[in-house]
């Protein structure tokens, strides 16, 4: 009877460990990791959220702009899709660029989504796309 009982309370324990579908290290971290990186201009780690094929675009965007400072990175809005693994959001940047001293604001429109790596480890979110917009990017 004993042995019956440890059956039972064993199959009810393990049944709690079941979750819903793993959203990797979680959509608004990874976010918040991209706009802190960028913010303290560590545009190497930006480019790590990237998709590989848009990383070296992106430096190509921001590293040359020594003269940026980013005032302040915050997200006007995040909508997360879980059940399509997609969130888009939209980050205001607040910066200057030496020599002058006047803040300019700018908004970039991000699309993330999930990339499943294997059945044994977390997917990671991976911003989809470069800006093509901002006002510094020299033509």
């Amino acid at each position: 009877m004993k042995k019956v009982f440890f059956l039972i309370l064993v199959m009810v324990l393990l049944s709690g460990c079941a979750k819903k579908i793993d959203l990797g290290p979680g959509y608004e971290r990874t976010s918040k990791h991209f706009m802190q990186a960028l913010r303290w201009q560590d545009y190497q780690g930006a480019a790590m959220f990237l998709a590989a094929e848009d990383r070296q675009p992106f430096l190509d965007i921001f590293e040359p702009l020594k003269d940026l400072h980013i005032v302040e990175a915050t997200y006007k809005y995040g909508r997360l899709n879980e059940k399509e693994g997609r969130a888009e959001s939209e980050l205001i940047l607040q910066y200057y660029m030496l020599p002058s001293t006047r803040i300019k604001s700018w908004a970039w429109k991000i699309d993330w989504v999930l990339i499943p790596l294997d059945t044994e480890q977390r997917g990671r979110w991976q911003i989809q796309g470069l800006p093509t917009d901002f006002p510094e990017i020299k033509k």
